[in-house]
């Protein structure tokens, strides 16, 4: 029975604050600077996702050298990305190039 209430409350736990906002704003016009600071709300959640991984992947401070694959991935990722403007072809680039990179490091 414990279980059970853990796994319901994990769920309100997660849908809550995802519908409260929409279901209170629901019909309402935002101001608009409100608007364009939820544009950028996306971009700043994957950077702060991704670069720790990239810059620190061992967790034992930042390194920015060659032998770091990751750091190599998500450079080709950013330029491919900015050259292609293709979500899947940059991010398959990326891949490709982390791959590459990490068998050729060893």
């Amino acid at each position: 029975m414990s279980m059970l209430l853990l796994i319901i409350g994990m769920g309100l736990c997660s849908f809550l604050p995802r519908y409260l906002p929409l279901a209170v704003l629901a019909g309402r016009e935002m101001p608009a600077v409100v608007e364009t600071l939820l544009k950028y709300t996306p971009p700043a959640v994957l950077a702060a996702l991704v670069f720790p991984a990239v810059l620190t992947p061992s967790g034992k401070g930042i390194e920015l050298t060659l032998a770091n694959p990751y750091l190599i991935g998500g450079a080709v990722t950013f330029v491919a990305g900015l050259v292609s403007k293709r979500f899947l072809l940059s991010t398959s680039v990326g891949i490709a190039a982390f791959y590459v990179s990490r068998w050729l490091i060893g």
